[in-house]
């Protein structure tokens, strides 16, 4: 199984495909047609994708490549971040980062991500709009009580 490192940004996105004598990066846009392109770009049985868990700029590309049954792990950055200090990496580029994510999936061997059930990914986003009401209440409360000073 040959790895390949995700570096995901809001826009584009940096991909590290392993090749004979190192890496080879390409970028793809952040959105439907960009990880289409990316997903029809490599054998789905060869390649196992790494990436970061980066919040919103993950999602897209995490379920696109769940829903095409694309091996495919969701790390935590600080795995990254402490893989980079071990490897003595000092640039910081997006290319550089993809390439060590690829490095770090061939090293760690990291778990597949699966994708929760629908009720799963429902509750989330319920308690994700229960904690932007909340925040907006207590701003509220706040604002109230200065403008009656």
């Amino acid at each position: 199984m040959k790895f390949i490192g995700i570096d995901i940004a809001k826009n584009p996105f940096v991909v590290a495909y392993p090749g004979l004598t190192g890496f080879k990066t390409t970028e793809f846009t952040n959105d439907a047609k960009g990880v289409k392109k990316f997903i029809s770009s490599f054998s789905h049985s060869e390649y196992h994708c790494v990436m970061e868990a980066t919040g919103n700029y993950s999602t897209l590309l995490l379920y696109m490549l769940c829903n095409k049954e694309v091996a495919t792990s969701l790390i935590n950055p600080k795995q990254t971040k402490h893989f980079a200090r071990m490897m003595m990496a000092t640039i910081k580029t997006d290319q550089v980062d993809a390439k060590l994510i690829a490095l770090y999936g061939e090293n760690m061997k990291p778990e597949i991500y699966k994708i929760p059930s629908e009720e799963i990914i429902v509750l989330k986003q319920k308690r994700v709009v229960l904690r932007q009401l909340k925040k907006q209440l207590i701003a509220l409360k706040v604002t109230a009580r200065f403008s009656a000073s």
